[in-house]
């Protein structure tokens, strides 16, 4: 009876470690992570066809500004190495304004809109904490660098696309005009980021990262079907606006183990 309780016992201690290194998976960790930061959009490089737009002294090329960022992902560190998430975020409201002067002598005008981009990414971040001479150790946690990339797709929000500051038209009088109106227009393009920052990991609980974004959502089209002065409907087809956008950004984010 003894030697069977000893036994007994010894399958239990040997159940009991079994038990323990199934439920503490050493090669991976799953987290959430919420970010914020600022972009600052390059210029969008518009091109209008003439006919049927306009000329104008000062051309239609023009920044978009700079808008905050927040941001919010689901991801997988592996082997203290890489984290692979997909992340959702919004950049609201950049905003175009190009004061304009016309070349055949029809007076001045204001053309602008703004722009709201939400993009999806799938990404993949290298990470330093176990390379040789890339990792610091501060307090109960490490610093390291990070480099990553990530690839998806931007949904592109025009609003309030218009051309304002006309002279009094028809009923409008003796108030200003606006043409080319519409009120908001959706695109969806491929998009790609790349970014590179540092990390502090705070004992594989939480972690915080800050860095530098590079983002571009390529080349769109404006809106194709608009509203003119005398209030008819007009599709300009292939002769809508092309413009881009690409931003430098700044980031920082805060990463839960979960």
């Amino acid at each position: 009876m003894k030697r069977f309780l000893t036994t007994l016992s010894l399958l239990a201690v040997n159940l009991l470690s079994a038990s323990e290194c199934c439920c503490q998976p050493d090669d991976y960790s799953f987290y959430i992570k919420v970010g914020s930061g600022i972009s600052c959009s390059e210029s969008a490089q518009v091109t209008a066809p003439s006919p049927p737009w306009d000329l104008a002294i000062q051309g239609y090329n023009s920044t978009l500004g700079n808008c905050a960022i927040a941001s919010f992902a689901v991801g997988c560190e592996l082997f203290d190495m890489l984290d692979l998430e997909v992340s959702i975020s919004n950049r609201s409201i950049f905003k175009y304004r190009k004061f304009q002067t016309s070349t055949d002598g029809d007076g001045s005008y204001t053309r602008e809109f703004d722009l709201n981009v939400t993009p999806i990414f799938f990404s993949a971040i290298l990470l330093g904490r176990d390379i040789p001479f890339c990792n610091w150790n501060i307090g109960c946690g490490s610093l390291y660098p990070i480099i990553g990339a990530g690839v998806g797709v931007s949904n592109l929000l025009i609003t309030n696309y218009r051309t304002t500051g006309l002279p009094p038209n028809g009923n409008s009088s003796p108030f200003e005009s606006f043409s080319a109106e519409n009120q908001y227009t959706v695109r969806r393009n491929f998009t790609y980021k790349v970014h590179i920052g540092l990390e502090y990991n705070h004992n594989d609980r939480w972690a915080i990262a800050t860095g530098y974004n590079w983002f571009d959502a390529g080349r769109f089209k404006g809106p194709r079907y608009q509203r003119v002065t005398s209030g008819s409907a007009v599709d300009v087809a292939n002769d809508a606006w092309k413009m881009r956008f690409r931003s430098n950004e700044w980031f920082v984010e805060f990463k839960i183990f979960i």
